[in-house]
Formats: structure tokens, sequence, C-alpha cells
């Protein structure tokens, strides 16, 4: 009897150094690393608006730049260009039925309403595209 207890006890002993798995272990059938459920993904921020970064309504008319050049705005906007420059500039709206500022010196404001969304061009006449802008309504 004693014989067959130390077979038995020889042969626990060299299954679990051989590495046999309990009765609750997953079938992992060579694959590597857990698989389970993943935890859910949090919501990602919103992206902002596009049409040149700025949402300002206010425009500065410099020699030879409009600061902001680009900017975008929400429908019913007014934006205003004020003049401080040292020679004259103009708002001149790629579409001419958009109108125009007229030329104005340092000082000067002009003022336009934006009632529906659009891409709207412009440019000073007396300068040509080297001093333009972008006015987006979204």
């Amino acid at each position: 009897m004693r014989t067959s207890q130390f077979a038995l006890l020889a042969t626990l002993l060299v299954a679990a150094s051989c590495g046999g798995k309990k009765a609750t272990e997953p079938e992992n059938n060579g694959a590597t690393g857990a698989t389970g459920a993943t935890g859910t993904t949090g919501t990602t921020g919103t992206t902002g608006t596009t049409g040149g970064g700025s949402t300002s309504n206010q425009i500065t008319v410099d020699d030879n730049n409009f600061t902001p050049s680009a900017t975008t705005v929400t429908p019913g906007t007014t934006v205003t260009w004020t003049w401080v420059s040292v020679g004259q500039h103009n708002v001149t709206f790629n579409n001419a039925a958009l109108g125009t500022s007229g030329n104005k010196d340092n000082g000067g404001t002009y003022s336009k309403n934006f009632p529906s969304a659009g891409s709207f061009g412009y440019q000073c006449s007396i300068h040509g595209a080297s001093m333009s802008g972008t006015i987006t309504v979204q």
C-alpha cells in the first residue's frame, strides 16, 4: 500500500510541475495575452469650425493686410472693419452684389451684416489679391 501511495504522490508532483491547468482556467490555444471585454471609450471633444480659426466679428484694416484675414461667424452677425492704416484701403467683395466700403483712411469703419451661410471673399481693390480676406458664415 505504501508503494502505491508513493507512486500516486510522484504522479501528482510530475503533473503539477508540467504545468497542468486548473479546471477553471480558460483555454488559450497558444494565443498570447488575455482576452476579455474592453471598457467603454470616452467621448471626444468637438473640433471647432472651419474657415480660418478666428471667430471675431472685428477686423482691422492695416497697411496691406486685414487682421484676421479669415474669420467664421454665425448667420446674422455684423462684421466691422476698422482702419488703422496710414494709406487708403477699402473692402471690396469678390461678389460685386455685396458692395464695397469705398476708400477709407485711418479711423474709418465699415460694417456689413451676413444674414445667411456662405463664404464671402473680399480684397482691397487698391492692392488686389495681396490684401484679401474671407468671411465664412455657418
